[in-house]
């Protein structure tokens, strides 16, 4: 196994191997335990600390799939390949897989989230390619979250510890809207000013649109980045109420952001030489991750709680050139780069020694 290669103050590269060799590799999720689940190929795996891949399970008549959430208790979500279409799965601590229910008539589906509970978000494809949110129990029973009158389509973006949901619904007229559903799986819209969708809520009822936060309370924040950028898109809160996006310069040029829960912006800029700068993901403690671009390369950056840039390092073999989340306690940050040998991407593992 190749030697990590060590930063500046205590991170650790370390290249997430693939289950067989030639494959590329994808990070998806990182828990605050450590642990890594993405895939392989088309497979399905968990990686330990040094980078080593684990198979997770497939059921029969199934061709692979991948792993995208993980929580706390080591509790997996993701979805496997059935044909053209995906069954929506768990993978137990003990790596038992099971499927989860979906109602009559759905053709296909997935799992995107899993929370300390083990509550599970995912989204399910009606024929006709009409997609409804929904939301499972621990023991894997689905429960079916409401629509809006008329048109029924619904996409789940977001799952607190609650069990309350965010995403988007259409509306009798077409138009998709940001909404949140209740544990129970009563919807409603959110209100002014109106976004097409809600990508993300905390535990104190925090929601966050593009350029826009949604308290509980009824009260909302604005998230604007002038005069120095116009904002873009929101990707991220954290359960402090600070927010992360990107936007674009005067010049027309990309930046990133992270604003604290009254609305006020940082700029978070990019490397010396660079020009600009993508954000992805935050930490408890304010620690941003993403990349950092100059003309035609990219390369992994983190963003200290003072918004100061650090880059990250390539393991010895790969090209590093983005980092895409990091676990809430700050310890680990995962992402992907070009392994030069097969000219596959190949998933990277930061850890803070």
């Amino acid at each position: 196994m190749p030697d990590p290669m060590p930063e500046e103050p205590g991170f650790t590269a370390v290249g997430l191997r693939p289950l067989s060799d030639g494959e590329g590799t994808g990070a998806y999720c990182v828990n605050d335990a450590g642990t890594i689940v993405g895939e392989s190929g088309s497979r399905p795996v968990r990686w330990d600390r040094d980078g080593r891949p684990t198979p997770l399970p497939v059921l029969d008549g199934c061709s692979g799939g991948s792993a995208v959430s993980v929580n706390p208790a080591g509790v997996i979500v993701g979805a496997l390949y059935v044909g053209e279409h995906l069954l929506p799965v768990c993978w137990r601590p003990d790596g038992r897989v099971r499927a989860l229910e979906l109602p009559d008539g759905v053709v296909s589906g997935s799992a995107c989230r899993v929370n300390e509970r083990g509550s599970i978000l995912g989204n399910a494809m009606w024929p006709g390619y009409r997609w409804r949110a929904l939301r499972w129990e621990p023991g894997g029973e689905a429960v079916e979250l409401g629509t809006l009158p008329g048109d029924g389509e619904t996409q789940g973006h977001d799952l607190n510890g609650l069990d309350e949901v965010v995403g988007s619904a259409k509306n009798g007229t077409g138009t998709r809207t940001a909404v949140r559903w209740t544990s129970s799986g009563k919807i409603s819209t959110l209100p002014p000013p109106r976004r097409a969708t809600a990508c993300g809520i905390t535990d104190s009822g925090a929601i966050v649109g593009d350029g826009v936060v949604w308290h509980r309370d009824g009260g909302t924040v604005l998230l604007t980045g002038e005069p120095e950028f116009s904002a873009g898109q929101v990707v991220r809160i954290t359960r402090r109420g600070v927010a992360i996006g990107w936007g674009v310069t005067p010049d027309r040029r990309g930046t990133c952001a992270r604003w604290d829960r009254d609305g006020r912006p940082t700029v978070l800029r990019p490397l010396p030489s660079d020009i600009a700068s993508t954000c992805f993901d935050i930490d408890d403690a304010g620690t941003v991750v993403g990349e950092s671009v100059s003309e035609g390369t990219a390369r992994p950056v983190r963003w200290d709680a003072d918004a100061r840039p650090f880059p990250l390092p390539s393991p010895r073999g790969l090209t590093a050139i983005v980092a895409q989340h990091i676990n809430a306690s700050g310890t680990v940050i995962i992402g992907y780069g070009l392994a030069a040998d097969s000219s596959t991407y190949r998933g990277i593992a930061w850890r803070r020694s």
